[in-house]
């Protein structure tokens, strides 16, 4: 049994799903160009209003706390951790999961790609959010809150990422970050 990688049937065209990279897929990303900074900007509203609704607003004190950092951390912040747990949580471990359980579906239904994609995003994204818990370890159920906040985002990175490519799930990311810890923290 030949392995190809990067499996091109699951809808990876570069191996990182780099969009600018893929002829097929620079059209659509000169004409979206405008998703990551609504999606960016939307997602940690939505975050913070779940937050409020579901959690009393607990991580409130997280980005207090983010805020009175100075700022040049804070812009350091942005795009490491968005590259870094863009690459680990998208190219690393939705592709693979992803990957597996197209191999084992891919002769089973027509649809494996897409199962197979989601499947991907939401281990990715219970992931992503348990990697968050140790942000608020003090609150009232941590594991739920930073699955159920954090999630929501991942879930929309990982979207992202199958749909539009590695580079506007990164974009996504660090204009999200940007919006939690540089842009509301003076208005909290």
């Amino acid at each position: 049994m030949k392995l190809s990688w990067p499996p091109s049937r699951l809808g990876l065209g570069t191996p990182l799903n780099l969009a600018l990279m893929s002829s097929g897929a620079r059209a659509n990303a000169k004409r979206d160009w405008w998703l990551p900074i609504v999606l960016g900007v939307a997602l940690p509203l939505v975050m913070l209003g779940l937050d409020q609704l579901f959690f009393a607003g607990s991580s409130l004190e997280r980005v207090r706390e983010l805020g009175s950092e100075p700022l040049t951390l804070r812009l350091l912040i942005v795009p490491y951790s968005a590259i870094r747990e863009e690459l680990f949580y998208r190219v690393g471990v939705a592709t693979l999961f992803a990957w597996l359980v197209f191999l084992a579906t891919s002769r089973r239904t027509e649809k494996a790609k897409e199962i197979s994609q989601w499947i991907g995003i939401l281990i990715a994204a219970v992931l992503f959010g348990l990697a968050h818990v140790a942000n608020l370890p003090n609150v009232a159920h941590p594991v739920l809150r930073a699955v159920v906040l954090n999630g929501v985002a991942a879930i929309a990175l990982g979207w992202l990422y199958w749909k539009r490519g590695l580079e506007f799930a990164i974009l996504t990311h660090m204009v999200a970050i940007a919006v939690l810890y540089i842009a509301v923290p003076p208005f909290i």
